[in-house]
């Protein structure tokens, strides 16, 4: 199974097709494809014919064919159940939350470092600017007092 296009779809051919039907689509596109006799590029043709006979040979054999369906399905059942959401994984059964969380970087840490040297520098700079103009820290606030 090479990425995401199955084999079904290489041959151009139904799940549920018949040996007959793989071979008649087999024989179809090595015509078409075969660095013989097409006007593709050599090596394009040759990936690609190599591709269809992969397709053709694994599910021609009913053995390898059954454990190909049985990954196609389990792949189509994981798909269902499991949604990727902001880096952690959502079982849609349940609704609960799978602990998946990737640890952070260095540049992630070093954003957060600033961030509070930033906001710890600000607050020292509030303090000492209102103990300079003469205010207290302890104020009551005028709305409190009438």
């Amino acid at each position: 199974m090479k990425g995401e296009i199955s084999y079904y779809k290489i041959l151009g051919v139904n799940e549920n097709a018949s040996n007959h039907e793989l071979r008649k689509a087999f024989c179809k596109l090595s015509i078409e494809l075969h660095p013989d006799t097409t006007s593709l590029d050599i090596d394009d043709a040759k990936s690609k014919f190599q591709e269809v006979l992969e397709a053709y040979e694994n599910l021609n054999n009913s053995n390898l064919r059954k454990i190909y369906d049985n990954k196609l399905k389990e792949k189509a059942r994981i798909k269902k159940n499991i949604n990727v959401l902001n880096n952690f994984i959502v079982n849609s059964n349940n609704q609960s939350l799978i602990e998946n969380r990737r640890p952070f970087s260095n540049g992630e840490l070093f954003s957060l470092f600033l961030l509070i040297l930033i906001i710890a520098i600000s607050l020292i700079c509030s303090i000492l600017f209102a103990s300079f103009n003469g205010k207290e820290l302890d104020t009551i606030p005028i709305w409190l007092t009438k």
